[in-house]
């Protein structure tokens, strides 16, 4: 599964607007820590998600991320992103982020073909690749230490990703989260602590995630609110068919511009 394997490359991530989960869990290893209790009411509800979503033909979802840009100089400052995305297994997806910025980038995939948009310098990229979902996110992190948007929850096994590096589990409770009642589960895992509310009904979807990185010396966080969920639902071709404005650059397959 996914693994950002630097500092530098973790920056560079969140500051293009992918918004990642259990693959910032394990960048850095942990100092001293041992495995804590596993909560198995935690994991149940945790590979409930899991299942969840990999048996759906197809989803939507939008997610609302504040995350914190660590400067050199060590000071935080709050960013935050909008994304949406639609997925139509086994290889189609469409996804679009919006940073408070301004700056907007749209991804496709139909299966052979990955192509991102970034929308206000008007540059498209294309990586030529065949497979299904998995593979690609695969192919993107081992070859080109990139991720896209919302990519923890495209996995057809995603608890096996997030379980790859828990310490401790704990089922803290049931919670509101914008009036839907959830499960609310906490984790320690080898690159930082993290929690997660699970709708606590048949649709056990994720609505919030909190994520600190207590191994870096800033301890920065990142926080994100899911919701406008629909699985299973009718996908058309055209929702997912690459929309690339008249004069776009096509530039080399990488970090644009803005991201740099």
């Amino acid at each position: 599964m996914a693994v950002i394997r630097s500092l530098t490359n973790l920056r560079i991530i969140i500051l293009a607007g992918l918004l990642t989960f259990h693959s910032m869990l394990a960048t850095y290893p942990a100092l001293g820590q041992e495995t804590g209790p596993i909560d198995a009411n935690a994991m149940q509800v945790l590979e409930g998600m899991s299942n969840h979503l990999a048996q759906a033909k197809s989803l939507s979802v939008r997610a609302q991320t504040l995350f914190d840009d660590v400067r050199k100089s060590g000071i935080k400052i709050k960013s935050a992103r909008v994304v949406r995305l639609i997925l139509r297994r086994p290889n189609s997806l469409r996804a679009l982020s919006i940073g408070d910025s301004g700056a907007a980038r749209s991804v496709w995939f139909d299966g052979t073909k990955f192509t991102v948009l970034q929308r206000d310098t008007n540059e498209v990229m294309e990586l030529d690749f065949s497979g299904n979902i998995d593979g690609l996110l695969d192919e993107l992190i081992d070859k080109h230490e990139a991720q896209l948007p919302l990519a923890d929850l495209l996995y057809s096994n995603i608890a096996k990703g997030f379980k790859e590096s828990i310490i401790s589990a704990e089922y803290i409770g049931t919670k509101l989260v914008d009036g839907v009642k959830c499960h609310h589960l906490s984790f320690e895992s080898t690159g930082a602590d993290w929690q997660i509310w699970i709708q606590a009904d048949a649709n056990p979807v994720p609505r919030r995630f909190a994520i600190t990185y207590v191994n870096l010396p800033e301890k920065p966080e990142f926080l994100a609110a899911l919701d406008r969920w629909s699985l299973d639902g009718e996908v058309a071709d055209y929702h997912l068919a690459p929309s690339i404005p008249e004069g776009a650059k096509k530039v080399a397959f990488g970090h644009p511009k803005s991201s740099q």
